[in-house]
């Protein structure tokens, strides 16, 4: 099976999601414990249970394989091994998931050491039965408990070795019988340890399909959302664009907000295209585009959309015809301050202005956004036939205002 790529993980770049030991990727690893370590811990307290059950089962068996320390082996089940197994079953739901498997791993190595001491020590024919307790040990701790395939790596290896020790050193034990055991203890290590190589194996590249599933989901997510405001905005001056304004004006009209929209204009636009080329026209937009955006960002509830060539469009929450003629202002005078030269012009202002065309819908109203919107384009066809560098309130009174040149 081919581990997947990951390429959602920038971190995973210099390390690869899974290694040798099947330990995950810091990052990985992270989630993982966040989404499993609870569950990890309540199975490893029922193992814990189980196998300390069995375990002092065998203080039954000891009175046929250990009857010369029959009180020591009951004594060292029941009031050493016991309460320290107990101590883990208690602690590892207060530890963090990495120290879990350690003290786990402790907590068995703990079990092993006194059975193997007892092996050890007995001196009855019969105590060579109890060697099967220290295999089952390894079972157990390989299979039913089951440690992450590192920490089963370190403590079988470990066990291995003591009880190499304790085999070549045992007092009576002949070379027949030590090599009966261990060609036992190595089938039995290596066999578990292969089991729980292809346990661990499994359990990590699920995940990890699973996790670069998510990944990709979540990427496929972004995109989206980075398409969808790219759809809604405009390329050229990073404005909001028509799209985006008729989502938002369509929303404020239901909501039958009182509410002004501004069509604008810039003054002679083609004439400063022609002389200074689109180049130059392109960033006189961006500027302008600009100086509208830093407006809207002042009130309370306005957007600014580019409407389409050098016409844009404002809108604001707002109550009253002079409030919205307030609004125009400032966005005249906003354009005025940014003094872009226009040398083509012909009326004598040789900076670039903008008209305004201005069309209310009072709070309360239910208005077509079509309707409003052929209103603010009357009123600046208005301001534009009146001279420009003005604003023009489509509202039947035809206020007209000029702005100083």
């Amino acid at each position: 099976m081919t581990l997947p790529r990951l390429k959602s993980f920038p971190e995973l770049d210099r390390r690869p999601p899974l290694d040798r030991w099947l330990r995950f990727a810091a990052p990985i690893q992270a989630q993982y414990d966040c989404e499993h370590a609870a569950e990890r811990v309540e199975d490893l307290r029922s193992a814990i249970l189980v196998g300390l059950i069995l375990y002092d089962v065998f203080n039954i068996t000891s009175i046929v394989t250990l009857p010369d320390i029959l009180v020591l082996s009951v004594f060292i089940r029941l009031a050493l091994v016991t309460p320290v197994s107990l101590g883990i079953f208690w602690a590892i739901r207060r530890t963090s998931p990495s120290w879990t498997e350690r003290i786990v791993a402790v907590g068995l190595f703990n079990a092993y050491l006194f059975t193997a001491f007892l092996f050890y020590w007995t001196t009855d024919p019969d105590g060579l039965f109890t060697f099967m307790e220290l295999l089952t040990i390894i079972v157990f701790s390989n299979m039913l408990i089951a440690l992450r395939f590192y920490h089963a790596v370190i403590l079988t290896s470990v066990i291995f070795l003591v009880t190499v020790l304790v085999l070549a050193t045992k007092p009576g034990l002949s070379p027949p019988h030590f090599f009966v055991l261990m060609v036992q203890l190595s089938a039995i290590s290596i066999f578990t340890l292969y089991a729980n190589y292809r346990l661990e194996r499994r359990r990590c590249r699920d995940y990890l399909a699973t996790f670069d599933a998510r990944l990709q989901a979540h990427s496929a997510i972004a995109d989206r959302k980075v398409y969808e405001d790219a759809s809604r905005t405009d390329a050229l001056t990073q404005l909001p664009n028509r799209r985006h304004l008729d989502e938002r004006m369509k929303l404020w009209l239901s909501e039958r907000r009182a509410m002004a929209l501004m069509m604008i204009d810039v003054d002679h636009f083609k004439l400063y295209n022609d002389m200074l080329g689109h180049p130059a026209g392109d960033e006189c937009l961006r500027r302008i585009a600009a100086a509208l955006a830093s407006v809207a960002d002042q009130a309370e509830d306005a957007i600014c959309a580019r409407f389409g060539g050098e016409e844009f469009t404002f809108a604001i929450s707002c109550r009253s015809e002079f409030e919205a003629a307030r609004w125009a202002r400032i966005l005249s005078q906003a354009i005025t301050a940014l003094e872009i030269a226009h040398p083509a012009r012909t009326d004598g202002i040789g900076i670039v202005t903008i008209s305004i065309g201005v069309a209310r819908c009072p709070g309360g109203t239910l208005a077509a956004l079509d309707d409003l919107v052929a209103a603010a384009d009357r009123a600046l066809y208005a301001a534009k036939r009146r001279g420009r560098n003005r604003f023009v309130m489509d509202d039947e009174s035809s206020l007209t205002v000029q702005f100083a040149g």
